[in-house]
């Protein structure tokens, strides 16, 4: 006895194994079910074998022996890890061959008792197989009882009656045990299939908690940005504009190059700022390209201008090559996000070359009606990338490990940018690179409306230069420093402009007096940029309600495109902003001579 509840234990112990090994509670459920049902079927082989041992020997013992070991064995193939559906096809296949040895073999007709292990295969086939083997062996059991049907027309064998060999007792005890059983397999399979219900409405529960969360926290991260933009735009602002007019009013050359590493400290910032917030609004979709006309080779000269300072005081060599047909001419694209392309490859490519060289390469592949198609390079001879780390070199936040790696400093996000606003081009940023020896990044983009630079420039800028003279400007802004920034950029073109604190004070102003353009302030005190716009598009006065409005704000990034009530203005201009930008807006307003503003 006590070996025999040894082993007991050990095979509970591994059926336990094998049904928690299995992924869904439903399943678990049907491994519960087979093993039971093989277990109370032996249970019930060997009741009938001692019932039998009473009375005389007959088929029936030799019959109920034979099922008996079928039923251990099936038990022995779940200890030896066999599939647990391949041991429930054979246990249905084994019921299905006693009822047909009930019925043709024994001729024992349809007794209440072959009907209940009918419903006991129809049940276990569904509940443990599932819809299509279910289906499957309860058509081949229901076929035994039409089967006799056609038997008792030819044969005239009582179907309700049988052969009455089978005695009172053993008859009474398989009658209630297969009800015992149906009662089992239904009560079984349901509950598992209620907690299973339980379980999935829990998980969906969970699941829109966490998206309601997940979106809590996009929300949050999204006006902590546009938070933290502001709060560190706004003082660059001032920075940056200050530093442009002190350079502007003839410092000594010691004044000057403290002024330009001011300057170039407070762009170096800027930048790190526009990485993060470009990132974002590339995750989030949200960044589109905007067409314009600009000059390839400026953009370039000015990129390598600009980074030229980095390089000063090093053994690096910075070089520019250009094809000759690219000088001169204008191309259409979006030269902000070419430009930004350009400083984040530029830029790692200084960083990561102690010394040896950098160069930037445009080269014209081919010209045709689609425009001008151009290979862009990158190469240096710096570090290099561990080749084990080249499939990761364009996730964000990545750095490339190397033995040196604490002193590059950075956000990681520089490539990841740069290969996103490469793709939104319809391009494809490819890079070689071999440790220690150097990396070349690559792309090519088709810039399309070629024109001749010099014709252009030449034609409009005496006419821009006189429009622009006579704008009425109104600032709305808060900030006092900001102001006097804007005051004295716009006094070099000989522009005076009125000032109003608040958005209330602006829609004041624009009451009392016609305007031009209005550079309005987003967040300010008393009423803000957005509603004062609104209210001014309200006024009954068409030459006032059509004043071009341009935004000034240092939090537009993630959220400003959708919010409703940007339609009210013209157009925005992002803090802190270069001179040459402002004088393009101006410039713009000017060209227009009236807002695009519709109602």
């Amino acid at each position: 006895m006590e070996f025999l509840g040894t082993n007991m234990t050990r095979f509970l112990e591994k059926f336990k194994a094998i049904r928690n090994n299995e992924v869904g509670l439903l399943n678990r459920g049907r491994i519960a079910i087979l093993v039971q049902l093989l277990i109370a079927f032996s249970v019930q082989s060997i009741v009938l074998l001692i019932i039998y041992s009473f009375q005389e020997p007959n088929i029936l013992v030799y019959r109920n022996s034979l099922l008996l070991l079928l039923l251990i064995l099936g038990l022995i193939l779940l200890y030896k890890q066999v599939s647990w559906k391949k041991v429930g096809h054979y246990f249905i296949f084994c019921l299905t061959c006693f009822i047909w040895s009930n019925l043709f073999l024994l001729q024992e007709g349809i007794n209440i008792v072959t009907l209940q292990y009918v419903l006991i295969i129809i049940s276990g086939g569904y509940y443990i197989l599932g819809f299509r083997w279910g289906l499957v062996y309860s058509l081949v059991n229901a076929l035994s009882v039409v089967a006799l049907f056609f038997i008792k027309e030819f044969t005239q064998i009582d179907l309700w009656v049988g052969n009455q060999s089978i005695s009172f007792y053993e008859y009474s005890f398989a009658l209630v045990f297969n009800f015992l059983l149906l009662i089992f397999i239904h009560h079984y399979f349901f509950r598992a299939f209620k907690k299973t219900s339980r379980k999935e409405r829990l998980l969906n529960a969970d699941l829109k908690n966490s998206l309601l969360s997940a979106e809590k926290m996009a929300a949050a991260k999204t006006n902590f940005l546009a938070t933290m933009s502001h709060e560190l735009r706004t003082p660059l602002n001032a920075v940056i504009g200050m530093t442009n007019i002190l350079l502007e009013d003839h410092p000594s050359a010691r004044q000057k190059e403290n002024l330009e590493i001011l300057s170039f400290s407070a762009e170096n910032l800027m930048s790190t700022i526009n990485d993060i917030l470009s990132f974002n609004r590339l995750d989030a979709g949200m960044e589109q390209l905007e067409n314009a006309s600009f000059s390839l080779e400026r953009l370039l000269s000015n990129v390598h201008g600009a980074l030229k300072l980095r390089v000063l005081n090093s053994d690096l060599a910075f070089e520019l090559e250009m094809d000759e047909q690219i000088k001169g001419m204008l191309v259409i694209g979006d030269q902000i996000r070419l430009a930004q392309i350009f400083f984040n490859l530029v830029g790692n490519a200084i960083k990561f070359t102690p010394r040896g060289f950098v160069k930037i390469r445009a080269m014209v592949l081919n010209t045709d009606s689609a425009g001008l198609r151009i290979r862009f390079e990158i190469e240096d001879s710096g570090i290099g990338i561990p080749e084990l780390q080249q499939d990761r070199v364009f996730e964000p936040y990545f750095r490339a490990e190397h033995h040196t790696s604490d002193q590059f400093q950075g956000t990681g996000l520089g490539l990841s940018i740069a290969r996103r606003l490469v793709d939104l081009h319809g391009g494809v940023l490819n890079f070689k690179s071999e440790h220690g020896q150097g990396t070349l990044f690559s792309f090519e983009l088709t810039f399309p409306e070629l024109m001749n630079e010099g014709l252009k420039d030449d034609s409009m800028s005496e006419e821009l230069s006189t429009k622009i003279e006579h704008l009425r400007i109104l600032i709305a802004e808060d900030n006092p420093v900001n102001v006097m920034v804007l005051q004295k950029t716009l006094t070099r073109w000989g522009l005076l402009a009125d000032v109003a604190e608040n958005g209330q004070l602006a829609l004041n102003a624009v009451l009392a007096k016609t305007y031009d353009l209005i550079f309005m302030d987003i967040n300010m005190p008393v009423m803000s940029g957005f509603e004062a716009s609104k209210q001014i598009r309200e006024l009954s006065d068409p030459q006032k309600n059509k004043v071009c409005i341009i935004a000034l704000t240092a939090s537009i990034g993630m959220s400003l495109e959708e919010h409703p009530e940007l339609r009210y203005l013209d157009d925005f201009l992002l803090k802190p902003f270069s001179v040459e930008q402002l004088k393009s807006k101006l410039e713009q307003s000017a060209r227009m001579g009236h807002s695009n503003y519709q109602v």
